[in-house]
């Protein structure tokens, strides 16, 4: 059995158990693919930090789906260079079309829920919601989803480090899904 034989159905192999739940096969699949994927998305974006990101919703993808590869359509590592070209594709237009908008990023005291949101009686529940967020929660959640803005973006802008970004959004969405269920 050839040695690239034996890689793809090791890979197989994780994935199937990645199906399954599995934290150590995403790990190895993680360990074994990441540094060829790395390079890749870094070579496509032109800047690390930017195929850093797109490679981590790379690794999110495969592990919410992992049923979504088919052997027919080429190994493993051709379906993940797939979603890293896709994902790729959409940081550059995101880029693009942040380029041909560009403006200053509003500062915390500049945003307002009000203005920021369609008061339209569908988006009131919404409104009502992200006003009782945290202030730091509200402002990067406006910043990344009202606004576009990555993780590194947001991390520069408010001079916060980038775990800190990741949880104030991840608090502030948790918070805003429990409110609105409510």
């Amino acid at each position: 059995m050839s040695e690239q034989h034996s890689d793809d159905q090791q890979q197989l192999a994780w994935l199937n158990d990645i199906s399954m739940g599995s934290r150590q096969a995403f790990q190895s699949l993680y360990e074994h693919s990441s540094g060829k994927l790395l390079a890749i998305a870094t070579k496509l974006l032109g800047r690390k930090d930017l195929a850093e990101e797109v490679l981590q919703e790379v690794y999110i993808k495969v592990w919410h789906n992992p049923e979504v590869y088919h052997s027919e359509r080429g190994s493993v590592m051709t379906w993940l260079i797939s979603i890293l070209r896709n994902q790729c594709i959409d940081q550059l237009r995101h880029s693009q079309v942040k380029r041909k908008h560009q403006h200053k990023l509003p500062e915390p005291a500049d945003i307002n829920p009000q203005l920021d949101l369609d008061m339209s009686a569908s988006n009131q529940k919404l409104d009502e919601c992200m006003r009782l967020l945290q202030g730091e929660q509200r402002h990067t959640i406006q910043l990344a989803f009202l606004y576009g803005y990555t993780h590194q973006e947001i991390t520069r802008h408010l001079s916060a480090p980038l775990g800190s970004i990741k949880s104030w959004i991840r608090r502030g969405l948790e918070a805003l899904k429990r409110c609105l269920k409510s």
